[in-house]
């Protein structure tokens, strides 16, 4: 058999190959580098409504707990949550909190080093509305 009859096609199959995978790869971190960037602003968007709507608590009934409580009902998923220590309410009736929000990714969850990019953390300020 002839060399050049029988290798015909192998070298474009194993370029091909590598091709696919580079692309599948670049693929996956793309999906997740989107999908941590829109949990990014979706946690801040929530974060200061969460914030808003505790300053108007706050500012109607003067109770931290209550004020506390009306931040957490407005989280819509399961995957933000306000820790308690990390809700202030300021002299003046400014609220501060720190949202957290774990974000499901195709890769970034799942391996050790890289899960500490899955959890966005998120600080909002708001102060209360005067009349």
């Amino acid at each position: 058999m002839d060399l050049a009859c029988r290798d015909n096609g192998s070298i474009v199959i194993g370029w091909l190959t590598k091709l696919a995978v580079a692309i599948a790869l670049v693929g996956v971190a793309l999906f997740d580098s989107l999908a941590i960037g829109a949990a990014h602003l979706g946690a801040s968007d929530d974060a200061s409504t969460a914030a808003e709507a505790a300053a108007a608590s706050y500012h109607t009934s003067h109770n931290v707990q209550a004020a506390y409580q009306a931040a957490v009902d407005t989280l819509p998923t399961d995957s933000e949550s306000i820790a308690p220590q990390q809700f202030m309410v300021e002299p003046d009736g400014t609220i501060s909190l720190v949202l957290e929000r774990t974000t499901t990714t195709l890769v970034a969850h799942r391996i050790g080093p890289l899960k500490k990019y899955a959890v966005v953390v998120v600080h909002a300020t708001a102060s209360p509305v005067t009349p």
